[in-house]
C-alpha cells in the first residue's frame, strides 16, 4: 500500500448535549466550575471502564471530592499542572462515552464545561447516526441531540483510528490496562514520573509481571506497525 494513497471518506458526526448532573463528569465540572475532557477510554480488566480526563480551571482535589461521593465511580489524580491535571476514573455504571464505544462509533469529543456536557460521535453513515440516536434515547433519555453533520475527509486508506483499533484488538484487557496505566502515569516520560514498582503495586501485580505485560504490548505494536510476525522476526 502506498503511503500517499488517499481517498475521500464520508462520515457523519452526531453531537449530543448532556446537562444531567447524574453523569459524574458533568456534575464535577459544575461543582468545580471547570472543564473536563476525555483523553482515552478502555475496558477495565475486572469490570467497567477506565477513563482518563484532562482537567482545566480547578484544583484536582475539588474534582476528587465530588467524584468520590458518586456511586459506581472511583477517581484518582494521575498528574498535576497549573490549575488542573489528569484524572483517572474507573466507571462501573453506564456512561455516554461507553455507549458510544459499545455502539462502534468513534468518540471525537467527550467534555463538560461548567455543567454543560458535549459528546461528538463519528459514524460511517446517516443510517448509523439514526441508530446511535435511538440507542441514546433508550440508554440516556435526558441526553439531547444538538446536530448532525456530514463530513468529507481525505484520509489515508489505513487511518489512525484503524491502526489504533487494530492494536486494541490485538491486546488482552489486562495488557491494555497495564500499558495505558504506564503511559498515562508518565512511565515513558524522561525522566520517568513513576517507576515500574509503583505502577505494579497500583495494579496489584508484581514488577516482573508488569514488565512482562509491557514487553508483550510493545512487541505486538511493533509487529503491527512493521507488518511482521513478531514470533518470526529473529531466526536462531
Amino acid at each position: 500500500m502506498e503511503s500517499g494513497d488517499r481517498r475521500a471518506k464520508n462520515t457523519v458526526e452526531v453531537e449530543f448535549h448532556v446537562c444531567n448532573s447524574a453523569y459524574p463528569f458533568v456534575d464535577a465540572s459544575q461543582a468545580a466550575n471547570c472543564r473536563l475532557e476525555l483523553e482515552v477510554i478502555f475496558p477495565h480488566s475486572d469490570d467497567g471502564f477506565v477513563e482518563y480526563f484532562t482537567l482545566d480551571g480547578a484544583p484536582p482535589e475539588r474534582i476528587l471530592d465530588t467524584i468520590q461521593r458518586t456511586d459506581g465511580v472511583d477517581a484518582e489524580l494521575v498528574a498535576r499542572h497549573d490549575n488542573g491535571g489528569r484524572l483517572q476514573f474507573h466507571i462501573r455504571d453506564r456512561c455516554v462515552a461507553i455507549t458510544v464505544v459499545d455502539f462502534g462509533a468513534i468518540p471525537r469529543v467527550v467534555e463538560a464545561d461548567d455543567g454543560a456536557g458535549r459528546v461528538v460521535a463519528e459514524v460511517s453513515s446517516r443510517d448509523e447516526a439514526v441508530e446511535l440516536v435511538d440507542r441514546f434515547e433508550r440508554d440516556h433519555p435526558t441526553v439531547t441531540v444538538d446536530d448532525y453533520r456530514d463530513r468529507e475527509q481525505t484520509t489515508s486508506l489505513f487511518t489512525h483510528h484503524d491502526f489504533k483499533q487494530t492494536v486494541i484488538d490485538a491486546l488482552t484487557d489486562r495488557q491494555r490496562e497495564v500499558f495505558l496505566t504506564a503511559y498515562m502515569n508518565g512511565y515513558y516520560d524522561w525522566p520517568r514520573k513513576h517507576e515500574a514498582a509503583e505502577l505494579a503495586d497500583e495494579l496489584d501485580i508484581t514488577p516482573a509481571t508488569f514488565s512482562q505485560h509491557l514487553r508483550a504490548v510493545e512487541g505486538k505494536i511493533f509487529s503491527i506497525l512493521l507488518d511482521t510476525n513478531d514470533e518470526c522476526v529473529f531466526v536462531e
